[in-house]
């Protein structure tokens, strides 16, 4: 079954171009990574709030992939420069 991540990301103001340019640059590396069918990221300037959208093959081709990016430092580097701890769901797709 695939599985489909849905997330918000709050970036402090000060520091939200260069989150967004961040989680942007993080895009094609997703893209590539095995078992990801899609991945698209929203930028909201205003409200100052990042939306991340991936669809993947199957749960096991997602954890894989967030282990990888664990590993890596990606989501520690990020994590810092938030307002608040990002929204983030997952949900079975038939």
């Amino acid at each position: 079954m695939k599985e489909a991540v849905f997330a918000v990301i709050y970036p402090d103001a000060d520091t939200f171009e260069a989150h967004a340019e961040a989680v942007l640059e993080m895009l094609p590396g997703t893209r590539d990574f095995p078992g990801c069918i899609e991945a698209h990221v929203g930028i909201n300037r205003e409200r100052c709030e990042i939306g991340v959208f991936h669809l993947w093959e199957s749960p096991e081709h997602l954890n894989r992939y967030l282990d990888w990016r664990a590993e890596r430092g990606d989501l520690d580097a990020r994590s810092a420069t938030m307002r608040r701890e990002q929204d983030f769901r997952t949900f079975s797709v038939p």
